[in-house]
């Protein structure tokens, strides 16, 4: 025996001996010993089984006194039949969602077999399962009489000789293949070669065969990879591995091999039972009636179990073992769908020590749709029983109802999107059956908002749990939609997943790091730079191009006079930037840019996104494409748009369906070839998973979290895909590597908000006398009461009135300080309900006055409007594109993004329709606002949160002020008033909608931000009442 056999015998020795001193039997994989290579199955271990277990049906199959000489015959129909069930293709049940036939449905469910001439012998289960409830002690000992054996050098070709160094089985079955290399001569490459090129499935190599083994091992001592399933020189091994460091890899290991976790952990006897119970499973293709097998990454496996074993231990200390908040960093493209599926499904059958469940449900929120349907097909493929999940949607009818029932009967895993939680927590928070329940509630990208009183507002807004799932909500707000019981509450346990966490994020959920206890940090962590160098996920920013998209804009008035030199050019690149030239050339660069770099790429079915900025960017974009491919003769791609809810587009009313002439958007694209460009505008940026997409062009701003996870739907990994590519025509790479790298390594806060910062600001508000300490009281425990709208704007209104008198008598007497002074107290309010919105969930405040605060804060901020002038000068009157030029600047770089824009009417006309006088504000010369225009597109430093602007709010207006309905309105009401109306808020939704007939980026802009679309319209109602105003004190 040579040094390589024998390093690698004394390896395989030490792995061996520790599972054998740890509850394993260990055998030779030999016919003499009992191993059979053509049915691939341990004989002695599955006849034990059987006749231990299930004497009586045994002895159906193989009588003990068969007739003479059939007994032997027998016994191999027996075994023949459980390899035939064996190597059927796995199907899932359509009501229990169990596994039938194949690996998993025989040693879970068993097996029939009826002899010739004789009864049907039904074999219940091939393994027994620990019990989640300890007090089983009989299915304790049933799982203990498991006959789990390690085989040594096992036969795996019935023509050959080759062996496997090592095979698992269960009760005869095997389920793990493992091949060994030690580092001191070879390493896990040379394993993952054997595999592929000597271990290929062939009919005379049952045990290869997809299905017939769980998962199949590389390891050597440094690193362990795995697949499950073989398929040669294509057979794809991914990494099973710890990390070292937020890199790829193991830790060292002082003791032995760094990969001893593979057998002392994962091996051990109870964790490997409960792999096989509720980890494995089987995951149908999308077409035909084909599937894999699915192992837990060990990321995945850690995380889920990490999770569980701390709520269980807090159920031992403490009586409960809800109550936790654990924070899951776990790198896109880690599989956080199915962590999720797995979490709920152990939470929901974890069982305490006095045999009493921990949760009495489990509910599953996401922040959209889509994200949704991964999450419920995610929970369907793991192990249930019939109508374990409730899935709330309006497939099941009405929401209320299928939510209260799931809650009363309790033991449920209840799967919901964003718009159903706020019913969902009402329920919870009113009920008295409900209230005393320990709940577990699972969030899926858990930065999105989730932080305070926004959630306690949305049980006040979203009272129909019939919402439509499309409309677009904040997902993690709901979360905390009690927040002094968030703060407190220890019948809930809060698991939030993602790949990018905030600070807030970190500061709400994060632990407590035991080095510095003043620092969060994530309860587990899969790095994005371990996930890339793992090949989990693609390098988004590998194959990175820049675009500078130069213009060139003169003024046709040949104009001198000075400008307010911030408002021209935020209303001049917006005009640029809108302009049909530009889309339409960058339409043509990203045609001609897929066809030739991307388009043959996975045998000509790779496939690209768009992403615009807005639905209105989205429809334009698509029409322009079309136009262009038709144009141009390719047959061979079409586009699809996709984007929320309904615009007016040329007069006419679109809606994604329209565009499309598709059901589902995201179906046809992923189920049609010629589908190659998908155009997007705030939908499929997070949660779409389609393999085949390999370029990516942006035509909107995108930073920090945005950017991370937009690009990240290029990085799902497929075989022969290439790196991925990015057109990018707005961004600074800078801007995108600076978004990236905080996810790179492990992200933490080390300064925490001082509790004390509410009082500071509050003393702030107190001190600018905006309202009285009684006005406070009164709108705080009118809130607190649930008021209805109208008594709280009454309340708001004198408050309202006060700072308008204030702002208007500083603009009339051209007082900066007292302007500022005014605008200071608008900022601070949103300041103090942003500091407590962050602070509720973690300090269960007792002083009521800041909470009183926080509610008047809300609802003045909203209130307090700073409108631009009726008088502001226009600045984009007589500008005219002259061109545009879009010229690649920076190939083959990496990193991302930013943008906002919108065109529209310039006149403003009075209440009579004729236009009311300009008043210029003079301060820089127009020549050097072009010329700031021009630098500012030349770097694509375009702020994306601005508001909306002074041209796009008279777009707007002057679809209205003509309106007679509107006149009529504004004619017998205050601006306050005409705003609350069904009527204007109608009429101003699709003045919005009309008005922005190149871009809808106004409407994205104002619901993106803190001034929502309500706010928008107050601007617009104002604006209609001065008018009304000006026009009757001139017929006066």
């Amino acid at each position: 025996m040579g040094i390589q056999a024998t390093m690698e015998k004394a390896f395989e020795d030490a792995i061996v001996n520790h599972l054998t001193s740890n509850g394993w039997l260990s055998g030779a994989g030999t016919a003499e010993s009992g191993w059979d290579k053509e049915r691939a199955l341990y004989i002695p271990d599955v006849e034990d089984w059987l006749k231990g277990q299930y004497p009586d049906e045994y002895y159906k199959a193989v009588p003990k006194r068969p007739i003479e000489g059939q007994r032997f015959v027998l016994r191999n129909a027996l075994l023949d039949r459980l390899v035939n069930q064996l190597n059927k293709t796995p199907t899932l049940s359509a009501k229990s969602k169990k596994v039938v036939h194949g690996l998993l449905g025989t040693l879970r469910n068993g097996f029939s077999h009826t002899p010739l001439g004789g009864q049907t012998a039904n074999f219940g289960p091939m393994v027994a399962f620990y019990p989640e409830n300890p007090l089983y002690t009989d299915a304790i000992d049933k799982a203990q009489k498991n006959r789990l054996r390690v085989l040594r050098q096992v036969p795996f070709d019935e023509k050959g000789t080759d062996t496997l160094d090592l095979v698992l089985t269960v009760n005869g079955i095997p389920v793990v293949t493992i091949e060994l290399k030690t580092d001191n001569t070879q390493t896990v490459d040379d394993a993952i070669k054997q595999y592929k090129q000597d271990r290929k499935p062939a009919k005379t190599r049952p045990l290869l065969k997809p299905g017939r083994a769980l998962v199949h091992f590389a390891v050597s001592n440094q690193e362990v990879h795995m697949t499950t399933e073989l398929a040669g020189a294509k057979t794809s091994f991914l990494p099973f591995n710890q990390g070292n460091s937020g890199h790829a890899g193991n830790p060292i290991n002082p003791e032995g091999s760094d990969t001893a976790y593979l057998w002392q952990e994962v091996f051990a006897p109870e964790m490997f039972l409960r792999i096989l119970r509720d980890y494995a499973l089987w995951e149908p293709a999308s077409k035909g009636n084909k599937g894999r097998l699915i192992f837990p990454r060990y990321h995945q496996l850690r995380a889920t179990e990490k999770v569980i074993d701390d709520i269980t231990e807090r159920a031992l200390r403490t009586g409960n073992g809800a109550g936790g908040r654990y924070l899951i960093q776990h790198s896109a493209g880690s599989g956080k769908t199915k962590t999720i599926a797995w979490l709920a499904h152990r939470a929901g059958r974890l069982i305490d020590q006095s045999g009493t469940p921990v949760f009495d449900s489990v509910i599953v929120v996401t922040d959209r749709t889509v994200l949704d349907d991964n999450i419920k097909e995610g929970l369907d493929l793991l192990r249930a029983s019939e109508g374990l999940v409730v899935n709330v949607d309006n497939e099941l009818g009405s929401k209320s109802k299928t939510l209260e029932a799931a809650l009363s009967r309790g033991g449920h895993i209840i799967s919901c999107t964003i718009q159903t939680f706020p019913a969902l927590a009402k329920m919870m928070e009113k009920s008295p059956a409900l209230a005393g329940r320990n709940y577990c509630v699972i969030m899926d990208e858990a930065h999105s908002s989730q932080h305070g009183e926004a959630a306690a507002r949305l049980r006040e807004i979203l009272v129909d749990p019939d919402l439509p799932e499309g409309d677009d909500i904040a997902a993690d707000d709901v979360l905390l939609a009690m927040d002094k019981a968030v703060a407190n509450s220890s019948n809930l346990s809060f698991i939030a997943l993602t790949a990018t966490p905030k600070a807030k994020t970190l500061a709400a959920y994060g632990s407590v790091d035991p080095e510095n206890p003043d620092r969060r940090i994530a309860f587990d962590t899969y790095e994005m730079s371990q996930a890339i160098e793992e090949g989990f996920i693609l390098d988004v920013l590998a194959n990175y191009s820049t675009y500078q998209m130069f213009a060139r804009i003169r003024d046709s008035l040949g104009r001198e006079e000075e400008v307010d030199f911030g408002e021209a050019v935020s209303d001049m690149v917006r005009f640029v930037r809108l302009h049909p030239t530009s889309i339409a050339q960058k339409v043509e660069v990203t045609v001609e840019h897929f066809r030739r770099n991307v388009m043959h790429h996975l045998k000509g079915t790779a496939k690209a996104m768009v992403v615009t900025a807005d639905r209105m960017s989205a429809v334009k974009w698509s029409h322009k494409m079309n136009e262009y491919i038709a144009k141009r003769g390719y047959t061979d791609m079409r586009t699809l748009v996709a984007f929320s809810g309904y615009l007016t587009y040329g007069e006419v009313e679109v809606t994604e369906a329209s565009l499309n002439d598709v059901r589902d958007t995201a179906m046809d694209f992923r189920d049609h070839d010629d589908a190659k460009v998908l155009i997007v505008a705030n939908k499929y940026q997070t949660g779409f998973d389609e393999p085949r997409l390999c370029a990516m062009y942006i035509d909107r701003g995108l930073s920090g979290v945005q950017a991370v996870q937009t690009l990240s739907r290029l990085n799902r990994v497929l075989r022969d895909k290439p790196k991925p590519m990015v057109v990018d025509f707005v961004n600074d790479p800078s801007t995108i590597l600076e978004s990236f790298k905080p996810y790179y390594r492990d992200a933490y806060i080390d300064d925490q908000i001082p509790a004390n910062a509410l009082s500071d600001l509050g003393d702030l508000l107190d001190a600018a006398e905006f309202y009285t300490p009684e006005e406070l009281d009164r709108l705080a425990d009118a809130y607190i009461a649930h008021a209805d709208a109208e008594t709280l704007q009454g309340l708001v209104s004198p408050i309202r009135a006060r700072w308008n008198h204030h702002m208007r008598e500083a603009r009339l007497k051209q007082d900066k300080a007292a302007y500022e002074e005014g605008k200071t107290f608008r900022s601070t309010l949103i300041k103090y309900t942003h500091a407590w919105e962050f602070l509720s969930q973690i300090v269960d405040f007792q002083d009521a006055l800041l909470h009183k605060r926080a509610i008047v804060a809300g609802l003045l901020y909203k209130n307090l409007n700073l409108s631009r002038q009726d008088d502001d000068d226009d600045y984009t009157v007589g500008l005219e594109l002259v061109g545009v030029g879009v010229e690649p600047t920076s190939c083959d770089t990496d990193l991302e993004l930013p943008s906002a824009e919108i065109d529209g009417e310039v006149e403003l006309p009075g209440f009579d329709g004729r236009p009311v006088g300009e008043h210029s504000p003079v301060r820089a010369a127009f020549d050097e606002a072009v010329d700031e225009v021009n630098a500012l597109l030349s770097s694509a430093g375009i702020d994306p949160s601005d508001e909306a602007t002074k041209n796009a709010i008279r777009a707007s207006y002057n679809k209205l002020v003509n309106d007679e309905r509107v006149q009529e309105l504004a004619r017998e009401n205050d601006a306050s008033q005409v705003a609350g109306t069904d009527a204007f808020k109608k009429k101003g939704f699709g003045a919005i909608l009309s008005a922005a007939r190149e871009s809808n980026e106004v409407y994205e802009t104002v619901t993106a931000q803190e001034e929502n679309l309500d706010t928008f319209l107050r601007a617009l109602a104002h604006m209609i009442v001065a008018a009304k105003d000006e026009y009757e004190q001139q017929c006066a």
